[in-house]
């Protein structure tokens, strides 16, 4: 089951709260244990590995995927919060049942993922990676780029982040248009919903993905 709903509403619930952070250096997870026991009165944090009995744990904090078999023993587990974006990494078939799954949705994460997409198409049109293997070769031959106007780029889902990249793609000039399930408008966007949606791209941020559902329809991007 995958919800969206504020992260306080089930925090404000729990009386143990098991934090996995595998970005120390990215992550203070001591200034979200005083952040949290200053407005959640009793709140027991524990940090992972060192958490104790499983048993005891009502919702878990997470920026990472799990291991097989992370979930084992939660039987008072209410919900799984995951502070990265999108929920890929999680054991979802390894959650008890009636478990909520909640993704933070603020505007700083949203524009740090937004960055990285438009970094990647950069990367790709202005033939970064290509730089970066003559750098080592010792060697320097121009590339022509392709023109930000001849470009077409098609986002994979247009919720909150792919929306803003769609919106943002095409400001800078791009042929930018957007897949979602459901029918959604996006300024100077073409939008396309559902398995009868079907367009093709020169690059597509996720075309980094294993394969993209049959149901978006999108041709594969041209080399």
């Amino acid at each position: 089951m995958y919800v969206e709903q504020s992260v306080w509403e089930v925090m404000v619930k729990a009386l143990t709260l098991l934090m996995v952070n595998d970005y120390p250096d990215y992550i203070d997870a001591g200034e979200w244990a005083r952040s949290l026991k200053a407005r959640v009165s009793g709140l027991d944090f524990r940090l992972w590995p060192h958490h104790g009995d499983p048993g005891d744990i009502d919702l878990v904090l997470i920026d990472k995927g799990t291991p097989r078999g992370f979930f084992e023993g939660m039987t008072r587990l209410r919900a799984v919060a995951y502070l990265g974006a999108g929920i890929d990494g999680l054991q979802l078939g390894e959650l008890p049942a009636g478990v909520g799954v909640v993704r933070l949705a603020t505007r700083e994460l949203a524009s740090e993922v937004v960055q990285y997409i438009v970094l990647r198409v950069l990367c790709q049109q202005r033939h970064v990676f290509e730089y970066a293997v003559q750098q080592t070769q010792k060697r320097w031959r121009p590339i022509a780029p392709r023109k930000i106007s001849e470009t077409g780029i098609v986002i994979l889902g247009a919720g909150r982040i792919g929306g803003w990249a769609a919106r943002l793609f095409a400001e800078l000039g791009y042929r930018s248009a957007a897949w979602s399930r459901n029918p959604k408008q996006i300024a100077d966007v073409a939008c396309y919903a559902g398995a009868p949606a079907r367009t093709t791209a020169d690059i597509t941020p996720e075309q980094q993905q294993p394969g993209l559902p049959p149901a978006t329809g999108v041709a594969a991007p041209k080399e």
